[in-house]
């Protein structure tokens, strides 16, 4: 039995020990193989020949938060990045993510943001990535950085290193213009080599993902890779890490690239300080030299200029000041001279005119050469009195003198220009108000004596009526005495429609009356005294007063056009003077009635539309007419004196500025226009309703 034993011990030891021997590739596959780069500090590297870096630290922390066993061997990137595409090994310490690259491997979450810099020489001419096309660059092969200048420079000239230390160390050496490497790793390379003269330019390239790498399809690993990279920043042994290998690089980095800007700036600051100095002492001896030299002659011009000026300056302010247009002018008419008054009137200054011809400047004038020539040669004045010109609407009056310059040195004269036009206008103004008042008179004195017979003719139509058609006693008395019947004679009048002919000369006469009592009331003297008034009957009487309005040369009857009325109920009266009011809207229907002559009209009809309204206790009177409008300039204009768009002797331009005076001044009222060219025209006036002359002002 104790042989049994012992033989059937030997028979396990056996068998256990040949299964070691026979299957130890199931030991070592309990291993995950991770490689990575063994010169790419301080992410991995081989110190002493043991892996180290951020990227191992990193890795191996992981694996013992997650319980992994792991082997970390580091060698070229390009063969080690070649071992994983063939499936000897199973993970990366470190790769970028690329979505090229994502296509043969998968990639964990970040476990570093990494960005490359654009490395130079001191005093490259390369100051940012659109300095890199045509230049030699400088790559690690099979780095990312060694796709990026594929793909965005196509014209540049790729040199591929087999580190990236390599890559620095021929920059420093002057070979090469540029190397596109990792920006910590070879601030780490510059520090340990003593590479003083390679600086970083622009900003960071591409900031990429920092990843652990597995094979395509492989999801386990990886989902532990990324559980094990959360666990470890949580705990706080990431950032540890992370301290532990950058912390000082990244101030070293910050603090090298402030000196550099310091020395940048202060460079050409100090340089242009010594400059600026030493020039200012220069300049400083130069002018003291001068100064003594210049500033008795100095002193001397100075007050000679400022007599000069200060004649000039006097000279300048009498010619400017005159009312008058002033034009100073050679013998050839070539203008020397031109006043305020010369450029408020044409609205030319000065430097636009001098120099010019008088007739291309002002052309009316262009005639006056002759005379300005026999000025000068006879040295008599020459004055022309009343002398007129049309303007864009109105026409002109002025008087214009021609002075000759009595120098002997100098041959010239001065034109003096006097705007007399509204003396004139007044002057025929007065001509047109003693015309009209006579007139008035005489259509008075008219009146008068055509109301008797109208007296007449009204009161025997009446008395023709009463005797015909009513049945009074001595009508019937005459008819038997007759020896007719009555009811015949009326019969036979009315089959000969004699009564619509009394009716019509009844109202035709009541009409012509009415005419005549708005004609007297109208020329009567107003003796200024305000009552209440409707301004609805004023408006009637007076569209009855012009109904008659008829012009021949115009070819218009004011009884063809359309009277249309708004007028609100319960409107109160207004206090004001009735005969001026009505003046107000006789100016208006007169000039609506022209305007509307004028125009040509398709499918309508002349039309006022009346509009009388309260509005915050003003009455509000619009009269509008469709006719050809006005624009809008002219409307700016419309309610100045003797402005007036009536060809040349058709209006004199006060009637519309008289009722805007009526309106605003005599009953604190106010008084606007609007128009559309071609469509309308729409005056408003506003009268206040109250007679109070202080509750007038403050409704105003």
């Amino acid at each position: 039995m104790t042989s049994n034993f012992h033989v059937r011990d030997l028979f396990i030891i056996f068998t256990f020990l040949l299964c070691l021997f026979v299957f130890p590739a199931k030991v070592s596959a309990a291993h995950i193989l991770v490689q990575g780069d063994y010169n790419y500090p301080p992410y991995e590297f081989l110190d002493n020949g043991i892996p180290s870096g951020f990227n191992v630290d990193i890795m191996r922390a992981v694996a013992a938060v997650m319980g992994l066993r792991i082997k970390i061997d580091l060698g070229p990137w390009n063969e080690v990045l070649s071992s994983l595409k063939r499936g000897e090994i199973d993970a990366l310490t470190g790769m970028y993510y690329s979505p090229e690259r994502a296509k043969f491997v998968d990639f964990s979450m970040p476990h570093n943001i990494v960005s490359h810099a654009i490395f130079v020489r001191q005093g490259s001419d390369i100051r940012s990535l659109d300095d890199l096309s045509g230049k030699e660059i400088l790559v690690q092969r099979g780095d990312i950085m060694n796709d990026y200048v594929v793909k965005n420079y196509p014209d540049a000239t790729i040199v591929p290193v087999r580190s990236q230390i390599e890559a620095l160390k021929l920059l420093a050496s002057g070979k090469h213009d540029v190397a596109l490497l990792g920006k910590l790793q070879n601030i780490f390379w510059a520090n340990k080599e003593n590479i003083t003269n390679i600086i970083t330019v622009g900003p960071p390239i591409e900031p990429g993902d920092y990843c652990f790498a597995v094979h395509k399809g492989d999801k386990k690993l990886l989902g532990q890779l990324n559980e094990g990279l959360s666990l470890i920043k949580n705990s706080g042994k990431y950032d540890e890490i992370y301290n532990k290998w950058f912390g000082v690089y990244e101030r070293k980095s910050v603090y090298r690239e402030y000196a550099q800007y310091a020395i940048w700036i202060l460079t050409p600051l100090l340089a242009f300080l010594a400059f600026f100095i030493l020039w200012t002492w220069m300049l400083r001896l130069r002018v003291k030299e001068k100064t003594e030299e210049l500033t008795l002659e100095l002193f001397e011009r100075h007050q000679a200029e400022e007599e000069l000026r200060k004649v000039q300056s006097y000279l300048t302010n009498v010619i400017n000041s005159m009312p008058s247009m002033l034009i100073g002018v050679d013998q050839m008419g070539i203008i020397t001279q031109w006043n305020t008054e010369a450029e408020r009137v044409t609205g030319l200054s000065p430097k636009e005119v001098v120099g010019r011809s008088l007739e291309i400047v002002i052309p009316y004038l262009g005639k006056e050469i002759e005379l300005i020539r026999q000025t000068i040669s006879t040295r008599q004045e020459h004055v022309t009195r009343k002398r007129n010109w049309k303007g864009s609407s109105e026409i002109h009056y002025e008087d214009v003198t021609i002075y000759p310059l009595l120098s002997n040195d100098v041959q010239g004269a001065v034109i003096i220009i006097d705007n007399v036009t509204e003396r004139i206008n007044m002057e025929q103004m007065l001509m047109q108000t003693e015309k009209m008042m006579s007139l008035g008179g005489l259509a008075a004195g008219m009146a008068h004596e055509i109301n008797n017979p109208l007296a007449v003719i009204l009161g025997s139509v009446q008395n023709i009526k009463r005797r015909i058609f009513t049945d009074v006693l001595q009508n019937e008395e005459a008819a038997k005495e007759c020896e007719i019947s009555l009811d015949n004679v009326r019969n036979y009048l009315k089959k000969r429609e004699v009564p619509r002919m009394l009716d019509a000369i009844q109202d035709s006469s009541s009409r012509a009356a009415k005419i005549v009592s708005n004609m007297l009331s109208f020329s009567r003297k107003s003796d200024k005294s305000f009552k209440y008034h409707s301004i609805t009957e004023i408006m009637d009487r007076t569209l009855d007063l012009i109904s008659n309005d008829y012009d021949l040369v115009k070819e218009y009857d004011f009884r063809k056009i359309e009277i249309v009325r708004d007028y609100a109920p319960d409107l109160s009266d207004v206090f004001c003077e009735g005969n001026e009011i009505q003046q107000v809207f006789l100016n208006l229907f007169k000039n609506g009635t022209e305007a509307m002559a004028e125009k040509k009209y398709n499918g309508e009809y002349p039309r006022f539309t009346l509009k009388v309204q309260i509005v915050n206790s003003m009455v509000v009177v619009e009269i509008e007419d469709n006719g050809p409008g006005i624009d809008e300039e002219k409307c700016k204009r419309i309610f100045e004196p003797f402005f007036t768009s009536k060809g040349v002797g058709k209006g004199t331009g006060l009637g519309l500025s008289v009722s805007y005076f009526i309106v605003t001044d005599h009953h604190k009222g106010s008084m606007e226009v609007s128009s559309l060219p071609g469509s309308w025209t729409r005056f408003i006036v506003k009268l206040p309703v109250s007679g109070k002359i202080e509750e007038r002002e403050s409704v105003r």
